[in-house]
């Protein structure tokens, strides 16, 4: 077979142009490996063989198994997992009233009091339950011998299952919502509260038996027969377990999700299809433990097993940060908001940086420990660069959202309670600020993900080059959307506009409601919002920068005293300039300009202010109403239609002839 290859890859060699040299070496390689392979599974049908021959053995170590232990010492033992049970449960009960006043007392006020208050009162009782388990395994005997050494392993799987069972507890608080750290319901915290303690149960039963199975003398292949039958069995109801509460635990991690988070909805997806994963880390774990039953490895196994316990222990503490968390605002960030997010990404690395270290040298024992080292090292430089950048990250994102809370955009649209048309500028750190963010998110995660690779031995420098290449055809592909983005660009740092502001930028004009980074979105003031791409814009007109001059003209009667005019619209102007809510808007006082036409039997006069941009068309309408109110009582008349004048001379006339 091996032969038939090397001859196969010779042919491919000459046709594909490979030199005859490098194609031997891939031939003598591949056939190294096909020989290794091949010894392998000659080694494991061997065992196999072997394993399936003990399957006699284990019926007689069966049936000499109740010879090896009188009444007295099975009742011993049984003792043991009784007495610890009955003192764990005795002390609950007496405690549960001070833990019920404890949750009454604390838990809207501070629930981290209370549940830390809670866990004490707890921990009694399985400080309880180990004193009393281990008073009866004293009387076993040394552990030396078979019944001590059983009973000290029942001390010990009892106190590990009880421990675990402790920490689902005083999280989960089924029937005490109160003190429950879990995000769930009291059915779902009893259902939850059950299925962890199985998925913890199982898979510590299938270790005791094995252990249990050597302290009593039976012969490797015995224990590895015994393995193969159970745990199946053992992996079929841990896969029972996740199909059957995936529903609970699927309440528990969409609960933690917060709305504002990143990729929401992939969050979401995950957390609700979580028992896939769950039930292919279980069947592999099956396979690993039948595997390491026949090779007797039980690297696989271990790690594994270890593996598990860091998520359920990552799990936890997730849902604690969530628990101290929950209570903060998420519309403005806040410093417990960063805390929390740094703290549980170091958890999320520590996770994997030991697992990784558990599944290639434990596991899989790919590596030895000292070959793993250097690349170990690697591993955690890696974490840390990755850490360290994050914190920068969430450091700069916390001051800009805080500084875009705390200085609101001005709102462009209609606003029907508002007296103002025009809305307030905001201000040029303000208006680039969401771009700053986006910029310098985007120029972290490059920076972060590259400084990532190159700790872990990949060579960044093809990645570079092939980002470049592909910029610059991009650039070269669209030409369009490249001209917009430098034209935003450029607009932005010459502080042409701000949001708020009111311009004219040829194509389209109107408030500046927003922009992305190719275009801008100008608000007509009759309502329509125009998007504009930047490049598009030839020039702006800024309506709304540093001051403006209104000027505008009224009609008033031929016989006026314009001087007197001149004077008491001075007299209103300097009054409106002394106003507190127009002191701060005008900047030159309301004044007469002087005749500018005579139209229609009227004298035409301009008026003229200076103020700032926000919102001059109120104070016009404010002057036009004073001078309507001041003028016709010292004898200054707006003027009339002609038609009007005409009518009122008529009635006169009729008047004088009726008397």
């Amino acid at each position: 077979m091996g032969c038939e290859r090397a001859r196969i890859l010779a042919v491919a060699g000459a046709i594909l142009a490979i030199p005859g040299g490098a194609s031997a070496q891939i031939a003598k390689r591949l056939t190294a490996d096909e020989n290794m392979f091949s010894a392998f599974l000659r080694s494991l049908s061997e065992q196999l063989d072997q394993v399936f021959a003990s399957f006699p053995a284990l019926c007689t170590y069966l049936a000499h198994l109740p010879r090896q232990f009188s009444l007295g010492e099975a009742a011993l033992l049984l003792g043991i997992v009784v007495a610890g049970l009955a003192a764990e449960w005795l002390t609950r009960m007496s405690l549960q009233r001070s833990r019920n006043g404890i949750f009454a007392r604390h838990a809207h006020e501070s629930p981290i009091r209370a549940f830390f208050h809670g866990a004490l009162l707890d921990a009694v009782a399985l400080l309880a339950l180990w004193v009393a388990a281990r008073l009866v395994a004293g009387h076993a005997g040394d552990p030396p011998g078979a019944t001590g050494r059983i009973a000290h392993q029942i001390l010990l799987g009892l106190v590990y299952w009880r421990g675990f069972n402790y920490v689902f507890r005083i999280w989960l608080r089924p029937n005490t919502p109160e003190g429950r750290i879990a995000p769930v319901d009291d059915t779902a915290a009893a259902r939850l509260l059950l299925g962890l303690n199985i998925v913890v149960v199982v898979p510590m039963f299938g270790r005791e038996l094995a252990e249990f199975m050597e302290a009593t003398g039976a012969a490797p292949a015995t224990v590895a027969a015994a393995t193969l039958l159970v745990v199946p069995v053992l992996a079929a109801i841990l896969v029972f377990a996740v199909w059957h509460w995936r529903d609970p635990m699927a309440a528990w991690l969409t609960a933690m999700v917060r709305p504002n988070a990143a990729f929401h909805a992939l969050k979401l997806a995950m957390a609700r299809d979580w028992w896939t994963g769950g039930l292919v880390f279980y069947v592999l774990s099956g396979l690993a433990a039948m595997l390491a039953a026949v090779t007797e490895r039980t690297g696989a196994a271990r790690g594994i097993t270890a593996v598990e316990s860091m998520l359920l222990l990552l799990l936890l503490l997730e849902t604690l940060i969530h628990r101290l968390s929950s209570h903060l605002p998420i519309e403005v960030p806040t410093v417990g908001d960063v805390i929390a997010a740094c703290f549980r990404l170091a958890l999320r690395l520590v996770v994997i940086v030991v697992a990784v270290d558990l599944i290639l040298i434990v596991a899989l024992g790919m590596m030895g420990p000292d070959e793993w080292a250097p690349h170990a090292r690697a591993v955690r430089i890696a974490a840390l660069s990755a850490f360290a950048t994050y914190v920068l990250w969430r450091i700069l994102k916390y001051r800009m959202d805080r500084y875009i809370a705390d200085n609101p955009l001005p709102a462009a649209g209609f606003q029907g309670d508002s007296d103002d048309d025009a809305p307030a500028a905001a201000s040029r750190l303000r208006t680039v600020m969401p771009v700053i963010k986006v910029t310098s998110g985007i120029a972290i995660l490059i920076l972060s993900t590259l400084l990532v690779l190159s700790e872990l031995g990949v060579d960044t420098t093809p990645l570079i080059a092939g980002f470049s290449v592909l910029g610059l055809a991009v650039s070269f592909g669209s030409q369009s959307l490249v001209r917009d983005i430098v034209s935003g660009i450029f607009f932005l740092a010459e502080d042409s506009f701000r949001v708020g502001e009111y311009i004219d930028g040829s194509r389209a004009k109107g408030t500046v409601e927003g922009f992305s980074i190719r275009s801008i979105r100008l608000r007509h003031q009759n309502g329509q919002l125009n998007i504009v791409p930047f490049g598009q814009l030839t020039h702006i007109t800024n309506f709304s920068r540093d001051w403006t001059t209104v000027k505008f003209n009224l009609a008033f009667a031929p016989n006026i005293d314009v001087e007197l005019l001149r004077k008491t619209v001075k007299k209103i102007g300097l009054a409106m300039m002394e106003e507190p809510q127009f002191q701060k808007e005008l900047l030159q006082p309301l004044k007469m300009q002087g005749l500018v036409d005579i139209k229609d039997g009227s004298l035409i006069v301009r008026f003229k202010f200076t103020a700032k941009p926000k919102n001059p068309s109120m104070i016009q309408r404010m002057a036009i109403r004073r001078m309507y109110e001041t003028l016709p009582k010292i004898g200054i008349d707006f003027a009339r239609p002609t038609y009007a004048q005409a009518f009122a001379s008529f009635d006169t006339a009729a008047r004088a002839a009726a008397q």
